[in-house]
């Protein structure tokens, strides 16, 4: 029994007593005294009166608290795998205007290396893949908002990025950017570019180097797809230069004779790794062991050389 039941229960039976008491002629002393102890247990009930609703009020914010911490919880340890597996399918971001990573066949078909690497995660999953292909620029922001579940688009793990999205272990290096130009109109130095228009793809590391190294003495141009759209503009004329990643470089020249690689700029790096929510640690465990197991294997290299031979009209 509470306290503030004993108390009430106190006051009845004393109450009672006094009635009775006084009922039978008790001396005036008596009942002097028992009708100063029924006040003073009237302000003692009195003064629990406003506890009571304190401690009511007390139990409902901390059942609101309780709700808060297993949100928070949820929130900082969610099941990724679990509901990826639930779904049935593994839902991949990425910008199909990038080969041989990620591009369109003829056959209407989302291909490339980066397609092959997610093949192998859905299927350590154990689920199918659906592909959702975008602008490079808004991959990061779906990947946060829930839309897809990892992006493989020839990403860099760069600070900026990994401030907002997690990354898992690189499975490829570069030798650093591709800076493409019309063939015989190659350039040699940074210096000579100099006055010149230079094309990038629109939120991409080698628009963030670009931006940060050629802003004072070149006009550069971002655009959302790489190919075919900076490629034509490049042909056309339009710039004098683009900027892409070394193995889209090299595919880029050996597929097209009229262009060719003037340089390599930023020097080398992480080529790419899989982008992921922050906190999806379940994920990325399943995605690292994914890659490592293609790295170590050699089956990486193979997944390599087909994608770009397919790419190129020769596989």
């Amino acid at each position: 029994m509470t306290l503030i039941a004993k108390t009430a229960w106190v006051l009845v039976i004393v109450t009672l007593i006094i009635g009775i008491a006084l009922g039978y002629g008790i001396s005036l002393p008596e009942k002097q005294a028992l009708q100063q102890q029924l006040q003073e247990l009237k302000q003692v009930s009195e003064q629990f009166l406003p506890l009571q609703d304190t401690v009511k009020k007390l139990r409902q914010e901390n059942q609101q608290l309780k709700e808060k911490i297993n949100e928070l919880q949820e929130k900082l340890s969610p099941k990724y795998v679990e509901k990826i597996k639930a779904r049935g399918k593994l839902i991949l971001g990425t910008s199909a205007d990038w080969p041989p990573f990620e591009y369109v066949n003829e056959k209407g078909q989302i291909v490339g290396i980066d397609i092959e690497i997610a093949k192998r995660i859905a299927k350590e999953l154990g689920v199918e893949l659906e592909i959702k292909d975008m602008k490079f620029a808004a991959l990061i922001e779906a990947l946060k908002n829930g839309l897809v579940d990892i992006v493989l688009a020839d990403m860099t793990p760069t600070p900026q990025r990994e401030q907002t999205v997690d990354f898992s272990i690189p499975y490829y290096f570069s030798k650093g950017n591709a800076l493409i130009t019309l063939k015989g109109k190659e350039i040699r130095s940074i210096d000579e570019l100099k006055g010149k228009k230079v094309g990038v793809q629109l939120g991409t590391i080698q628009e963030e180097w670009a931006q940060e190294n050629l802003k004072d003495i070149v006009t550069i141009v971002s655009y959302d797809k790489v190919y075919p759209d900076m490629v034509m503009v490049l042909k056309r004329g339009d710039v004098d230069a683009i900027i892409v990643g070394d193995i889209m470089g090299s595919v880029l020249v050996k597929r097209d004779p009229e262009l060719a690689i003037a340089i390599y700029v930023g020097g080398e790096q992480i080529g790419a790794a899989v982008a992921m929510p922050q906190g999806a640690e379940d994920l990325k465990f399943v995605v690292n062991k994914v890659i490592d197991e293609l790295m170590t294997s050699g089956e990486i290299k193979k997944i390599f050389e087909e994608e770009i031979a397919k790419w190129l009209g020769i596989g």
